[in-house]
């Protein structure tokens, strides 16, 4: 009588099988998840530039959108009360611009509004003409607000200290004007950080008046690098949106990593 061997696997062969597949299969989640959590980053700094790039796109094709029942006072503010109302396209008040205020992940856009004043001067050029010659305010009824995606925040930009740098900081706000010249047709895009970003309650004609400053700072005309804190879903953030200084239309709106910025010798990284 013949014996025969049973093919078959030995418990600690069996024990070995189970571990390099459970181990693969963590392997596996953990970098799908890794995977995930770096596509939502992107698509999240994506829809942010998007969004900025947005408030340009709408300033050179505004639209009126509305009708008989309000008029504009010289202080360029849209009411609905009182006897005179102004006839769509016969009111004082102009549409001149957009306003975007930017505090954490929490975003909001506002119609610019322009009223001359009584007394028009001759300016030397179209900045000085907007403060001297127009009173400009938000119309508080024209609001689009937004969030973030992926619980992503706005953040300071990590500044060069030696040969490495520190990690950008929030919490953040940011204040982003834009407007077109009634003069020139000219578009100018102006930024204010910190303190000079009100609430909306509290934004005037002299805040707006305050942000119209020329040259290469803030508030003023300066280049903003707006970085994009992932909060939480990478372990390093590194990309941002760059608003070029002295921005004229959306194509100074650009998205930026770490690398690129490396490469024009920046000493900020996001």
């Amino acid at each position: 009588m013949s014996n025969h061997k049973l093919a078959g696997f030995t418990i600690i062969e069996t024990v070995l099988f189970l571990g390099i597949s459970s181990f693969l299969v963590v392997a596996l989640i953990v970098g799908t998840g890794a995977s995930i959590n770096t596509q939502r980053y992107m698509d999240a700094v994506e829809t942010f530039k998007s969004v900025l790039q947005q408030q340009y796109s709408d300033l050179s094709s505004v639209q009126n959108s509305r009708n008989d029942n309000w008029s504009c006072g010289s202080n360029a503010l849209p009411t609905t009360t009182g006897a005179v109302k102004d006839n769509r396209g016969q009111s004082d008040c102009i549409l001149v611009g957009k306003y975007m205020r930017i505090e954490n992940d929490k975003m909001a856009m506002y119609t610019v509004i322009g009223h001359p004043k009584n007394t028009m001067t001759i300016e030397s050029n179209d900045i000085k003409s907007l403060k001297e010659n127009y009173v400009l305010n938000i119309s508080k009824t024209e609001t689009d607000a937004s969030t973030l995606e992926w619980g992503t925040q706005i953040a300071y930009p990590a500044t060069e200290s030696g040969k490495s740098y520190s990690r950008p900081a929030t919490p953040r706000k940011l204040g982003i004007l834009i407007v077109r010249s009634p003069d020139s047709g000219q578009v100018y895009t102006f930024t204010s950080e910190d303190d000079g970003v009100p609430l909306v309650a509290s934004i005037t004609a002299t805040t707006l008046a305050d942000m119209l400053v020329t040259g290469n700072g803030t508030p003023g005309q300066g280049e903003q690098l707006i970085c994009i804190n992932s909060n939480g879903l990478l372990e390093r953030n590194d990309r941002g949106v760059l608003l070029n200084s002295f921005a004229t239309n959306a194509s100074a709106v650009e998205l930026v990593t770490n690398e690129y910025l490396k490469t024009t010798e920046s000493k900020l990284q996001c």
